[in-house]
């Protein structure tokens, strides 16, 4: 299984070619869309297992050798981040063919899903910078078809400025690339950072511009704050299975490349040299409060949940500032339970926007009795998202936290507690109302069969499983947390 990190992405490309074709025979189009997403994922899961037993797993294409040929590299934080995204991705796809139809070409919408996978494995994987940037690309311009596939004014005026800032992000990143390449002469990953430990003090400019122009792009595709302007739009206005994809795994790529460029391309050490620590613990309080804030204020449940991505956004970032080991695992943790549960959160929010008719958050009033299954699975989500002993959401903050507390930085610790308070704020009031509020009359609704729930009770059941049992990934999370230290 040594090509086990090349087949992930062929897969997935294959099937995304094949399933437009079979547009006039949708159900057969259906099976070949579910059959590339689970073979896609077996290869995931095989190749974590191999990179625990064996360690980092490369692959040449073509037989080529670096730095002329193209390198594929699974190490232990690149299949971790694999197989995030192939297991996240599962019900999802699931969803998609078994929910209702949000959009008028569902073949086509399957083909983007497709694409948009297959660039964020590619990112994870990718061994040089400029294949790196090519799947950056397939991977913005897939998710924004996603958005805007949708056809209404809303998701295409959210598509759009997302784009115009997601070219403006894929700018930066390509020009800190030249600047790269201009000074080492190389873009494969590996003999970047051999060059780099030579002539960085040479290029000293060049470098903190490169470095500028790498975190302002990532920034930008990956929500962190301030630069999240294009999300609450854009995730309030997709169709359901797109804005849990966004959420859960579209800003979560992002981000893995980013820190893959900073820590284990760069360097950690000159990573700590620079003051990249400060600035990065200065966003994150500030996303892990602003987001929250800004929440709290919100009557549109998607646009509540797309702030709420923004403050557990600034949780990962946080735990990157903060780089502890235990911070480093807690960061790289909530990435797999933030993913979980925000998409558990995403497609609840779907479905009693689809069975009530309406996104308000005021309207929900008395609805969890109707609805019980589907508000059942929005509260554990809900407990998660809090940091409540036993759900997914708590582990990896305990480990963020304790991070803090073991380099003495107390204020960090206590800033993830008030954050916790904070999120608890917008989310319980949710909650309490659905079950125990007066039922307004305007307002009917009900579970919907039981094919469109099972997605729910999936994540709804990991993100209990991970509450009770995070030692099943920590193995992989300690080893790719071991990577990105000095």
């Amino acid at each position: 299984m040594v090509h086990a990190p090349v087949l992930i992405v062929v897969t997935l490309l294959l099937a995304a070619f094949i399933v437009p074709l079979l547009y006039r025979k949708l159900p057969v189009a259906q099976v070949v869309f579910l059959l590339g997403i689970v073979i896609s994922s077996i290869f995931s899961i095989r190749m974590a297992f191999l990179v625990l037993r064996e360690g980092t797993l490369t692959y040449y294409l073509g037989g080529w050798l670096p730095p002329y040929g193209i390198e594929v590299v699974a190490d232990a934080f690149g299949a971790y981040a694999s197989l995030v995204l192939a297991l996240i991705s599962l019900p999802i796809s699931y969803f998609v063919v078994f929910a209702p139809k949000e959009v008028n070409t569902p073949a086509r919408y399957m083909a983007l899903i497709l694409l948009l996978m297959a660039a964020m494995q590619g990112m994870v994987l990718a061994g040089d910078l400029f294949n790196l940037f090519v799947f950056i690309e397939i991977c913005s311009l897939s998710a924004i078809a996603i958005i805007a596939v949708k056809g209404t004014r809303d998701s295409i005026e959210a598509s759009f400025r997302y784009l115009v800032l997601s070219a403006l992000g894929s700018g930066g990143i390509l020009f800190a690339i030249a600047l790269i390449f201009m000074i080492t002469g190389h873009l494969n990953m590996g003999y970047v950072r051999e060059s780099l430990a030579v002539t960085a003090s040479l290029y000293p400019l060049n470098i903190l511009t490169a470095l500028a122009f790498i975190f302002v792009g990532f920034s930008v595709k990956a929500a962190i704050f301030p630069l999240h302007v294009w999300l609450p739009e854009a995730h309030s206005n997709a169709p359901t299975a797109s804005s849990a994809l966004l959420s859960g795994l579209v800003v979560k790529a992002y981000l893995v490349a980013f820190i893959r460029i900073m820590y284990m391309v760069i360097g950690t050490e000159l990573f700590v040299a620079l003051p990249l620590r400060p600035i990065l613990l200065i966003l994150a309080a500030c996303a892990m409060l602003v987001g929250s804030t800004f929440a709290i204020v919100q009557n549109n449940i998607k646009r509540m949940l797309a702030y709420s991505t923004v403050a557990q956004m600034g949780y990962i970032v946080l735990g990157l500032g903060l780089f502890s080991q235990r911070a480093l695992e807690g960061s790289i943790l909530h990435i797999l339970n933030h993913a979980i549960t925000k998409s558990l959160l995403f497609l609840a929010a779907g479905v009693i926007i689809k069975q009530t008719g309406t996104n308000r958050l005021s309207d929900l009033k008395g609805m969890g009795r109707k609805m019980p299954f589907t508000f059942a699975a929005f509260t554990v989500g809900s407990l998660s998202m809090v940091g409540i002993p036993g759900f997914a959401g708590f582990v990896s903050k305990l480990y963020l936290a304790l991070g803090a507390l073991d380099i003495g930085q107390i204020i960090f610790a206590a800033l993830i507690l008030v954050s916790s308070l904070l999120n608890a704020t917008y989310y319980f009031p949710i909650v309490v109302n659905a079950f125990f509020g007066q039922t307004e009359a305007t307002h009917q609704g009900s579970d919907p069969r039981k094919s469109v729930m099972a997605p729910l009770a999936v994540f709804a059941l990991a993100v209990v499983f991970m509450g009770l049992f995070p030692s099943v990934v920590m193995p992989l999370v300690r080893q790719a947390a071991g990577l990105l230290q000095p």
